[in-house]
């Protein structure tokens, strides 16, 4: 597909944020550009494959799938999203898409990628400090207000400042696609989040422990990218450095397994990825052999250079043994998932908020954590990591997610339209990946199946792109009430005004 660079001009940054008006007809003009320069019909086409239960038809998509093993009704039945509905959440993605990449924000975003990572320094909070034996949950923490002392931070800056951070060897956004393949098992859902400056799991679990088929969504993840709207209009150089770094963006995931691990990079490697996430739900010593072993093939193939990105790590010197071994950035978190078990079936505590404090000061390399970050960003942020996981916040229900515009429904439900969301370990997700037992049993469930409904309406729409937005405005909120600039700020102050909260505290705290 190729393109005359005649985009219509995009408003400013502050207009674009405001101005409904300008910024509608800017999107209503943009539309009437893409449709005469074929982009809405690749579009349209892709999501026509796309939207089946059938998940060989929507290769190498996963397709809108139902197992045995999910619970469902036996009166369900698959509806498609309404066009007039469908119409305006693509509209609504094109303008968080050149929001996103707004050029703004794409000079902050170069700014940041030129900069070094700067770990977040010890703190002296004694009260966390007398906390690092106990196991308390993030939901526990809250902020004091900082900064009377100075002029407030304006929310529009801080939005145009990304925030980004150095996550990695490049500058990105602070949330990171997990590995569920539940709402990443899409070349849209992957794209999208890599255009939007996150990385984002290319995953390996249900119909994707097939390497070549994880291989071949990378591949059309990849062109999803290079046929984005969001390069049209920018300079030759821009549009070159931007989807170099999207494609960095694409992440993928490997077993903690040697050969198998090696094995599946070399394929995923041959597609054009160069960015990985070396897996272990358990403790144990694979990660760290396996990060080694991949260093070792990078310099044998001589392959350019790869970001190797490595979890789940359970203690310090755990953590420092993979830094010491040329990992990019490290993944906490038991049980991550929201709908994982692993920790009510292990008895184990989702500790990464202690874990994350312990690190402060000794670790040079950047933390990302899974398990209840996207739902405390501030809180996360202020203990000292630099990403949050995150997967149904994002994906849950969206157009994006395998499926595209079709959805299952339940005649008697009432709830509305829905599609699938299932825990790593779940019945289902194994089931996808002929992990099945004798006589069809699923040994070590240890994730639960349920259902990410369609949202749309007061203020809702189903796309990744503006739910990836809400969780954008948590991070500049947190800045702004702390009155500091960027993540390294908030992770300095914020440390010093992190609380415990009381049960009552924490009811209000809530919406009422």
């Amino acid at each position: 597909m190729s393109f005359v660079l005649k985009k219509p001009d995009i408003p400013n940054l502050s207009i674009l944020l405001k101005e409904r008006e300008v910024a509608e007809q800017y999107i209503e003009d943009l539309v009437l550009f893409l449709q005469a320069e074929g982009f809405w019909p690749w579009l349209l086409e892709y999501f026509a494959k796309v939207s089946t239960t059938d998940p060989y038809e929507s290769y190498p998509d996963q397709g809108l799938v139902i197992t045995d093993y999910d619970e469902h009704s036996e009166k369900l039945k698959t509806t498609e999203l309404p066009p007039e509905l469908f119409n305006l959440t693509v509209r609504a993605w094109l303008y968080y898409l050149d929001l996103f990449n707004h050029p703004e924000r794409i000079e902050q975003l170069f700014l940041v990628d030129s900069g070094e990572f700067i770990p977040p320094a010890a703190s002296d909070n004694q009260l966390l400090n007398s906390k690092t034996n106990e196991i308390v949950g993030i939901n526990e923490f809250a902020l004091r207000p900082t900064g009377a002392d100075k002029d407030r931070t304006k929310r529009t800056e801080r939005f145009k400042q990304g925030p980004f951070v150095k996550l990695g060897r490049q500058a990105r956004n602070v949330f990171v696609g997990s590995a569920n393949p539940d709402i990443w098992g899409s070349s849209a859902a992957i794209a999208s989040m890599a255009m939007s400056h996150s990385l984002c799991g290319v995953p390996r679990d249900g119909f994707f422990s097939d390497p070549h088929r994880q291989s071949e969504l990378a591949r059309e993840a990849f062109a999803f990218l290079e046929n984005s709207p969001a390069l049209i209009g920018k300079s030759e150089e821009t549009r070159e450095k931007l989807l170099n770094m999207w494609r960095h963006n694409v992440m993928g995931v490997l077993e903690a397994d040697g050969d198998k691990a090696l094995d599946r990079a070399k394929i995923l490697y041959e597609t054009g990825v160069r960015t990985f996430r070396i897996y272990s739900p358990e403790p144990g010593l694979g990660p760290l052999e396996t990060l080694q072993a991949l260093r070792q093939l990078e310099e044998k193939q001589g392959w350019e250079p790869i970001e190797i990105f490595v979890g789940q790590v359970v203690d310090l010197d755990q953590a420092l043994a993979l830094e010491a071994a040329g990992a990019d950035g490290i993944y906490l978190g038991i049980g991550g998932g929201g709908r994982c078990t692993t920790g009510v079936r292990s008895g184990v505590g989702i500790n990464w908020p202690q874990l994350v404090w312990e690190m402060r000061g000794k670790l040079r390399i950047p933390i990302i954590v899974e398990g209840g970050g996207s739902d405390y960003v501030a809180q996360t942020l202020a203990l000292g990591s630099t990403g949050i996981g995150v997967t149904r916040a994002v994906g849950g229900g969206t157009i994006e997610s395998p499926g595209g515009y079709l959805y299952f429904e339940d005649e008697d439900d009432g709830k509305g339209p829905w599609k699938p969301y299932r825990g790593e370990a779940s019945a289902g997700m194994k089931a996808m990946g002929d992990r099945i037992g004798p006589f069809g049993l699923i040994p070590y469930v240890e994730g639960e199946g349920t259902r990410a409904h369609l949202e749309h309406g007061r203020g809702n729409i189903p796309t990744i792109l503006q739910k990836l937005n809400l969780l954008i405005g948590d991070c500049v909120m947190a800045l702004v009430f702390q009155n500091v600039r960027d993540i390294a700020g908030l992770q300095k102050v914020g440390a010093e005004s992190l609380r415990l909260s009381s049960g009552g505290e924490m009811m209000l705290r809530k919406p009422h």
